[in-house]
Order: C-alpha cells, then structure tokens, then sequence
C-alpha cells in the first residue's frame, strides 16, 4: 500500500465500470488511488477507427482534469475498427500526468457485422439492446461479457487498457 495519501485521478466518464477497471489499475501501480469520476458530453456515441477512438480517449482525459484539480487524468473511450471485412470492438485508455500523455488499449475481439453496421446509426448499447432487450450492457458486463459469458466482462478491458497506458507512461527503467 503507497504511503501518505491516494493519487487523485480524474476520469472523463461516470461510468461505474470504467470507474472501478481504472481503479484496479491505479492501484496496481501505486497501491491506493481515488478516482473521481467527471462528466464529459458533446462526443460522437460510437467512435470508428483507432484514430477516432483514440483521440476521444485524450479528449475525455483532457477534459476531465480541467474540471477538477488531481494531477492525474484518465481518458476511457471503447470503439470499432475495421480489418478485411471483420468488425472489431477495443477499448483505448490515455493517461496525462505531469505533463506526459500515454495511451494504452485492451485486447479486441471480434464483434458479428450487422451488429457492428446497427450501432454505426447510434452506439454499441443501443443495438444490443435493440436485439437482446438488454439495456445499458456498457454500464455492466459489456458485449464482451455476453459474449464470452461473463468469462471477461468490459471491466476487465478497461483495466487493460489503463495497464498498458500506464506502462507507456512510465517508460523502461534506465539501462544499467
């Protein structure tokens, strides 16, 4: 456990999801970490491409640290991208610190095309709730956790994906 008091990390989104999986990784780095959660809107509802997807990350990141004082922000955004003719869903964390950005991103998986060509019109949640009747699955398990049944659940990408931006962020130890 860190010393002293918890790093405050100010994360653009109030999603209790995103709050705990940045949470988990906050504090596998640095043992005890806060993170106060801010609402960000006026952002498209379902980013396409890793550039998109990656810039709204920063944004929220941006965001979310003008709006408070922690000297920590977290920028959360999951999105699709296309390879060949595959739909893919991943999730991008971006970190800025002390002036340092860092973004990292969870594994992808593979989503079915015509649920990916849905959400194009809306988001993600929208068309699974549109064809499962489950509603607000991005505040729960995810589509991952329905589609892996609940084996990995968005949690898990969200922490993943702040991991690998943290470990951007920190860079590689000194070579001896």
């Amino acid at each position: 456990m860190a010393e002293g008091p918890c790093l405050e990390v100010a994360l653009g989104s109030q999603n209790p999801v995103k709050v705990d999986g940045v949470r988990e990784a906050f504090e596998a780095f640095y043992g005890c970490a806060t993170v106060i959660p801010v609402s960000v809107s006026g952002l498209p509802p379902q980013p396409v491409g890793l550039e998109q997807t990656r810039r709204l990350a920063m944004l929220r990141a941006s965001r979310a640290l003008e709006a408070t004082r922690a000297r920590v922000g977290v920028g959360v955004e999951s999105g699709m991208f296309k390879v060949d003719s595959a739909w893919y869903v991943i999730t991008v964390a971006c970190v800025m610190k002390d002036g340092k950005v860092a973004c990292g991103t969870s594994p992808a998986f593979e989503v079915p095309e015509d649920l990916a060509r849905d959400s194009m019109s809306s988001e993600l949640d929208r068309a699974v709730e549109a064809r499962y009747g489950i509603r607000d699955i991005g505040s729960r398990e995810g589509i991952i956790g329905l589609m892996t049944k609940g084996v990995v659940v968005r949690k898990d990408l969200v922490r993943w994906a702040s991991l690998m931006a943290l470990a951007g962020l920190n860079g590689l130890p000194q070579a001896p």
